[in-house]
């Protein structure tokens, strides 16, 4: 169990990290050039912080589901990292809709 707690906190932390330069650093080519390829300059910044917390809150999740692991051994855990995940994946294709269009 320990190993599963170490490798799962540890992508929390680390899609944490990447949501963090995405949202505030902007640093845009971080997603695939397809998912910004028509985003104007105005609409930068908006998108990049839509992206960049759609990614924390998938690192959120994973960080949360490792933590839930070490502390109750359940495999309902899981629920922590499927709630992050789904708002994250919601608010990228939300991102993308908006933004990324011709």
């Amino acid at each position: 169990m320990i190993g599963a707690f170490i490798l799962i906190v540890f992508v929390g932390i680390l899609f944490l990290y990447l949501g963090f330069l995405i949202w505030k650093k902007e640093k845009i080519t971080l997603l695939h050039d397809y998912h910004y390829k028509y985003v104007s300059d105005e609409d930068k910044p908006a998108f990049c912080a839509l992206c960049g917390i759609g990614v924390i809150c998938i690192g959120i999740g994973s960080f949360l589901s490792g933590l839930l692991i070490a502390i109750t051994e359940s495999s309902w855990s899981f629920l922590a990292f499927a709630a992050g995940f789904i708002i994250g994946i919601s608010l990228l294709i939300h991102a993308g809709r908006r933004y990324n269009s011709k």
